[in-house]
């Protein structure tokens, strides 16, 4: 996958986090390996939602809002990328999409920290 960044960059300054993240990511949707994504880290505030997904001719633009903490900006990245792998699935049902991209920013962000606290960031774990 390539992944490029834009915006105005405050939350995770270095990626840090983002990378490792997206690195996890890819390997629990590997229908999205192959595809290219591009994190804008935008201001949100007083919009619908802190981050959203568009779909530009099968590349991938995420917005998410700059002002979260890391943990919200983590859980919002899961959302988002949840949302990419049901674009490419072909799932299209609104409220099933956004079902399971809930309850998967809930899992996958207690899963991440848990195992990136451990110091490892292996998908198996």
């Amino acid at each position: 996958m390539t992944v490029y960044t834009s915006g105005d960059w405050k939350v995770d300054p270095n990626k840090d986090v983002t990378f490792p993240l997206v690195d996890w990511i890819v390997k629990l949707f590997p229908v999205i390996k192959d595809k290219e994504i591009e994190i804008n880290q935008v201001d949100l505030d007083g919009e619908f939602a802190m981050g959203f997904c568009q779909d530009i001719d099968g590349e991938f633009l995420i917005h998410v809002h700059n002002g979260l903490d890391l943990r919200e900006y983590v859980k919002t990245l899961i959302h988002e990328f949840t949302h990419v792998r049901q674009t490419v699935d072909g799932i299209t049902d609104s409220v099933a999409r956004e079902d399971e991209a809930y309850y998967l920013e809930e899992q996958l962000s207690k899963a991440f920290w848990d195992n990136n606290i451990s110091g490892t960031l292996n998908v198996e774990s």
